[in-house]
């Protein structure tokens, strides 16, 4: 299994997951990042991030490299942002919806307060994907390494 987690990360969180991810898995990593930054400190960072959540922005992203012929898994990372998955991963899904056709699916949301059951849900009506070969929800107030370890043996096992 050749694996690719794909994440956007705005406060660090999704990007550790991310990189713990990857050494377990030994999956390569592709951070992904909007030509304009959204706010990152207070209230802007909650009513910017919150408003594109909800209306499904899809802001143009830096320029990177997916060769999607190099990796059957690809693992999704996001924040939660107003019960949804952050922006920049909408646009790399639309921009790479066909590429993601054959792939095995996997999906992991860091959030503060709750809803990752509910950002899981709309990244996965959004891919189109009925299931996911593993999904992970990782709140700040819990310990994440086992979670960790218990994704990513989901993906290993299949």
């Amino acid at each position: 299994m050749k694996a690719l987690v794909i994440f956007y990360s705005m406060s660090g969180n999704t990007k550790k997951a991310a990189k713990e991810i990857a050494a377990i898995t030994g999956a390569d990593t592709l951070e992904l990042y909007p030509l304009q930054k959204y706010p990152d400190k207070g209230m802007k960072k909650f009513l910017w991030g919150g408003k594109s959540a909800v209306m499904g922005d899809k802001p143009v992203l830096q320029p990177y490299i997916f060769n999607s012929e190099k990796y059957d898994t690809v693992i999704f990372g996001s924040p939660v942002w107003a019960s949804s998955f952050a922006p920049p991963l909408r646009t790399f899904i639309d921009d790479n919806r066909d590429r993601l056709e054959n792939k095995r699916l996997a999906a992991y949301v860091c959030f503060m307060g709750s809803s990752g059951q509910k950002a899981l849900s709309k990244l996965k009506k959004f891919i189109g994907a009925a299931n996911l070969e593993a999904e992970l929800e990782l709140s700040d107030k819990e310990e994440k390494e086992n979670k960790i370890k218990e994704f990513c043996e989901k993906l290993n096992k299949q």
